[in-house]
């Protein structure tokens, strides 16, 4: 096995300047670097992480729950991706299940007391969420994939954030649809509170709204509301269309929805049925959906962790969040809202 000392022997270097390269860059000349790494790249070296951990007293290790149904069709992409950029920055990821949110506060607690994990990412935010409040009174690094819904302050630099910006991503469609001749557009949400739903559906209408395509009154005709299932999918475009049955598209918040809703329309219908997501099926299917930026958003939730954990992220926050108001635009690089593609077909 190749040590340190074979590194520091190859470069012409001492092994302790070997070290410093590794746990300590930025106090090694640009010139001494490079010897070392062309070194450490021929010898295939790699650091011993145990004594990696021992000597930092941390785990370099991220935390994310799983539940017993994936909470989407994005999760699993979302996990490969994130597991994929940290492991090309030396970060392990483990999984722990969660049942509930106090069943994950619980995993919580047990990983951070015996050291297992340096800090965890929460996916699935909820308003009110209890998990955040266990995670700042103990003060635990921790990194959302979503936004804190419901929070008084949108960008606390105490929660750091990553979201897709699903305003944006239904309102281009919205857009694209009305500019190619659509005039009655319909759209399905996601019934009861939901952050991420309601964003999503407010682009819908501030889209409509701003292209004059209905008024306020006609827009709630427009609507409706279905569990996030292929049943209740079809269901919701039924009862949407037996009460306009000029709607020629229809936005969905998800592409399980929008799937539902293809499968009830007749063969020869013109109605354009579209989803959230870019899943598998809704490629099948050949449905106009919206595509995540995945990979990009786990490369700024590990950005996020190690700056935290090396001290260095910033403490800057923005204004306040105005209840019913969208925060379109992140206001450092603690909170990030990346704009998601549309993928037409």
């Amino acid at each position: 096995m190749v040590s340190i000392k074979d590194v520091a022997k190859d470069a012409g270097v001492s092994p302790q300047t070997v070290s410093n390269c590794i746990n300590n860059p930025a106090i090694v000349k640009p010139a001494t670097r490079k010897l070392v790494e062309t070194s450490i790249a021929r010898l295939n070296y790699t650091p011993n992480a145990s004594a990696r951990r021992l000597r930092t007293q941390r785990s370099n290790t991220i935390g994310i729950g799983i539940a017993p149904v994936s909470y989407s069709q994005v999760y699993d992409r979302f996990l490969h991706a994130l597991v994929t950029e940290a492991d090309a920055n030396g970060i392990r990821v483990i999984l722990y299940k969660t049942d509930s949110q106090q069943d994950e506060i619980r995993q919580f607690d047990a990983l951070r007391s015996r050291g297992d994990v340096d800090s965890f990412v929460l996916t699935d935010t909820t308003h009110d969420d209890p998990r955040l409040a266990w995670l700042h009174e103990h003060h635990q690094p921790f990194v959302l994939f979503g936004r804190p819904w419901g929070a008084h302050i949108m960008n606390d630099p105490a929660t750091p954030w990553v979201d897709v910006d699903g305003h944006y991503g239904i309102a281009e469609m919205t857009q694209h649809l009305i500019l190619h001749g659509r005039k009655h557009i319909g759209f399905i949400g996601w019934p009861g509170i939901s952050g991420t739903g309601m964003d999503r559906y407010q682009g819908w209408r501030s889209s409509m709204l701003d292209a004059r395509m209905a008024n306020a009154d006609e827009l709630d005709q427009l609507y409706e509301e279905a569990k996030n299932d292929i049943l209740s999918g079809q269901t919701a475009c039924i009862e949407l269309l037996d009460r306009r049955p000029d709607i020629d598209a229809i936005v969905c918040v998800s592409d399980t929805l929008a799937i539902g809703a293809a499968t009830v329309l007749p063969n020869d219908t013109d109605i354009i049925i579209t989803g959230f997501d870019d899943t598998v099926s809704a490629r099948s299917m050949g449905l106009s959906s919206i595509a995540q930026p995945l990979i990009e958003s786990a490369r700024h939730i590990v950005r996020i962790t190690q700056e935290q954990l090396a001290g260095s992220a910033p403490a800057s926050a923005g204004g306040p969040h105005r209840p019913g108001a969208a925060p379109h635009a992140s206001t450092d690089d603690q909170h990030v809202l990346l704009k998601p593609t549309l993928v037409i077909r």
